[in-house]
């Protein structure tokens, strides 16, 4: 599998700077889209009206035009990190602000992202005698509030605080070049967040679910990568297009390896991409294709269907695909449906825990289950697929302190002791997930005992202690799983990480980071976007791990949070302790109360 794309759109947040190019014009990148990456960014999904054959116009800043003998050596470096963000199309654009010798030796790998850039200063040194003579340098310092690197791979890592940066430059025929770079940057870009958001767009690559046990096959999971703004420039369209199909060809390693595979066999090569209208061809090399069967042929041309005209982030590149093998069309299957389509039907019933301590549903006047006196804490109603279609999953604290899934009228001891439920999550295999604290619990469809599962080896802990999951919340597609996890006293963080299965066991990868900060509650509202409920309101988050878009605000006291994909349920602390239910169909723009007294909403699946 291969997370690549790549592309350029630069702009800046410095200001303006004597010299600097202030025109817009539309720019139709050449470049092969070698940086394609499973990176995220601050940037907040587009909504796009499905169906419409309106795109967005790509237009682009120019670059800074290169610097003069009129441009101090604080705007030489100011043009040069704004030339940066055109690097993947123009790495011209850069290295005309460098000296001679610094520019061929200069190759740039990871990125790092600031999100400001504070006051800069500068210093003249006097240089060593050279051939020329006695020479200037002069070295320009700023401090840099650090949001994330990105790995040569694309893989994204937080890495907050403030880092100081110092550029030498010296003067070559009158005019301030940098001689060398920041030592910290490791040769790597330096991008503001305003230049990295103008520059990539989130899309999807999508990959093969490994199958699980007792799942049905041929699932298709997204992965989020990042391509140039689209537009209605045919020429920009088939670049994207063709590093989108080099994505599927490839493999960099993400957080999804293990859990998905794609079909494209090794050694299988692109030999270009053409779009006409709505209809994309994609021409297919290499021993490894030219011999491939009609299932693979098949599986290869629903990838590229469901990568081209994914419109989750961003309108469709392509609606049909034709795949070619060596230029000839080879014979293959329909290609399904595209995948992860919401469901707009009937409005599902939403689920709670009554003040009497009963599973209560808004559809119902009695009670859907009584737990005995036992105290609920954590809900989960079934989905369609599971075998308990239309039950409802309940995890209980038993008298000793310890956790109980109580499953229709069949009870499961997890932990007799302890710590008691903390979350429980279905998947769209019909598998119950169940968590008390620190180990997490699977009970699969058709089973009755459930397996305990190994916790991602790289979750944070607390205080040195083993990391303490609050929450754990299944994707629809039953493959990847976001944790909200402890990581101090009143600090939270939110990760993601994969499931995939050797045998009948299941595992978990590794976790990603996948912000915001302090995150309270957590719920999937769609397969790419899930809903984080802060302090500061609800964010709806895209799955590149990004802060996301804060779309609402909340009742006060809101401490936890259920979606269908179309309303949005919170449940509170107030009044009194008891709590109450509020819910919105417009993602927390005015809500609306569901239940006077209750608590822990949840609604199937």
């Amino acid at each position: 599998m291969v997370r690549q794309a790549g592309g350029a759109r630069p702009g800046s947040r410095f200001g303006n700077c004597a010299g600097l190019a202030a025109g817009l014009t539309a720019i139709g990148i050449a470049a092969a889209l070698a940086g394609c990456a499973t990176v995220p960014a601050n940037t907040a999904p587009k909504t796009v009206s499905a169906g419409g054959s309106h795109v967005q116009a790509y237009v682009q800043p120019l670059p800074p035009p290169g610097p003069t003998s009129s441009w101090n050596p604080r705007e030489v470096v100011l043009g040069f990190l704004h030339a940066s963000a055109s690097y993947a199309f123009d790495p011209a654009a850069a290295r005309q602000y460098l000296t001679p010798s610094l520019s061929r030796t200069w190759q740039p790998g990871p990125v790092t992202i600031v999100s400001s850039t504070g006051p800069s200063s500068s210093h003249k040194y006097p240089a060593n005698l050279s051939n020329t003579g006695p020479q200037e340098q002069e070295i320009v310092t700023f401090t840099g509030q650090r949001l994330a690197t990105l790995s040569q791979a694309g893989q994204y890592q937080y890495s907050p605080g403030n880092t100081t940066y110092e550029f030498t430059l010296e003067p070559i025929d009158g005019v301030w070049l940098i001689s060398q770079l920041p030592e910290k940057l490791n040769n790597s870009l330096l991008l503001t967040e305003s230049d990295f958001e103008h520059v990539y767009q989130p899309r999807n690559l999508f990959f093969f679910a490994t199958t699980a046990p007792f799942a049905p096959s041929g699932a298709l999971v997204p992965d989020p990568v990042y391509a140039p703004l689209q537009s209605a420039s045919s020429a920009l369209n088939t670049n994207v297009a063709a590093g989108l199909a080099r994505g599927l060809l490839q493999d960099n390693r993400s957080w999804l390896d293990g859990a998905t595979w794609t079909a494209f066999p090794p050694g299988t090569t692109l030999l270009g991409v053409t779009i006409d209208g709505q209809t994309a061809v994609v021409n297919l090399g290499g021993a490894a294709a030219a011999h491939a069967d009609f299932t693979v042929r098949t599986e290869m041309l629903e990838q590229l269907r469901a990568t081209l005209g994914s419109e989750a982030y961003a309108p469709a590149l392509a609606r049909n695909v034709q795949l070619e093998i060596n230029g000839r069309v080879r014979p293959t299957g329909a290609p399904s449906e595209p995948v992860y389509k919401v469901d707009a039907g009937p409005v599902p019933p939403l689920y709670y825990v009554n003040s009497e301590g009963e599973f209560s549903s808004t559809g119902s006047r009695s009670p859907v289950l009584s737990l005995g006196g036992a105290e609920a804490t954590a809900i989960a109603a079934a989905p369609s697929v599971s075998v308990l279609a239309g039950s409802v999953a309940a995890a209980v604290t038993t008298g000793a302190g310890g956790c109980t899934l109580d499953v229709g009228p069949t009870p499961y001891s997890l932990t007799s002791a302890g710590a008691a439920c903390s979350s429980l999550s279905w998947d769209s295999n019909g598998n119950l997930w169940a968590v008390d604290g620190h180990s997490i619990w699977v009970l699969e469809a058709h089973s009755k005992h459930p397996e305990l599962v190994g916790t991602p080896a790289n979750l944070p802990g607390y205080d040195g202690k083993a990391p303490r999951i609050l929450a754990l919340r299944m994707a629809p597609d039953g493959v990847r799983a976001a944790f909200l996890v402890q990581t101090g006293r009143n600090t939270t963080r939110l990760v993601l990480a994969a499931v995939s299965y050797q045998g009948r066991r299941a595992h978990f990868g590794e976790a990603v980071d996948a912000g915001p900060e302090d995150p309270i509650a957590v719920a999937w509202y769609n397969p790419y976007e899930l809903l984080v409920l802060t302090a500061s309101g609800i964010r709806e988050v895209p799955m590149t791990g990004a802060a996301g878009q804060l779309v609402g605000s909340v009742p006060a006291d809101a401490v936890s949070i259920a979606t269908d994909g179309h309303t949005v349920a919170v449940g509170t602390t107030s009044p009194a302790g008891q709590g109450q239910i509020y819910t919105s169909g417009n993602l927390g723009t005015s809500w609306s109360l569901a239940a006077e007294t209750g608590s822990l909403p949840a609604y199937p699946g």
